[in-house]
């Protein structure tokens, strides 16, 4: 484009004002919309993003009542295993704990010595109380009275196991072991 086309321009503006302005206002048009579609499009990935955090949010307020359940759940299920914990001073009751379980299982206890307990670590919550138990009976006798301790309210970790007959020809059979419970610090 050289001089004389713009002149040539300016001059048809000058005759056609009106067509100028028209043409002004389309050009100012175009851009708005251009403008507004670019704004529209970070707005519609906004809305988006808004519209999954409200979802989550739902969601999180939804499954409220199932997070309370499962919270007094595990308190309940805390409660119910300090409730079951050991006191170490308390000899007569963590012996009755398995005289109980030979009066159910019908084994014959020969003997059962606690021995000292040790903090291995003294930021544990816990602390564990050693016996050394042995107890004669059957086969299935003996077999109970370990499931028994495995399975009771108590949790007790068994250290050292060791099964013998009586005598060579006996039914009945040595169980000896070595149990620590879960006791209170």
């Amino acid at each position: 484009m050289n001089i004389a086309d713009f002149m040539q321009w300016i001059a048809t503006a000058r005759k056609h004002p009106v067509s100028l302005v028209c043409a002004s206002i389309c050009v100012c048009c175009a851009l708005v919309c251009w403008y507004v579609n670019t704004d529209l499009r970070w707005l519609d990935i906004d809305h988006k993003q808004l519209q999954q955090d409200s979802d989550l949010q739902l969601a999180a307020m939804l499954s409220g009542p199932s997070v309370r359940a499962e919270r007094l759940a595990a308190l309940e299920a805390t409660h119910r295993l300090e409730d079951n914990l050991v006191v170490e001073e308390n000899l007569a009751e963590n012996l009755w704990y398995f005289y109980k379980m030979e009066q159910q299982t019908k084994v014959h206890i020969a003997e059962l010595q606690p021995t000292n307990s040790t903090v291995t670590n003294s930021n544990s919550l816990y602390r564990r109380v050693p016996f050394n138990i042995r107890v004669t009976g059957s086969y299935t006798q003996t077999a109970a009275f370990l499931h028994a301790i495995e399975t009771g309210p108590r949790l007790a970790t068994i250290t050292s196991l060791s099964y013998r007959r009586v005598s060579p020809t006996s039914t009945n059979l040595i169980l000896e072991l070595s149990v620590q419970l879960l006791g209170k610090k």
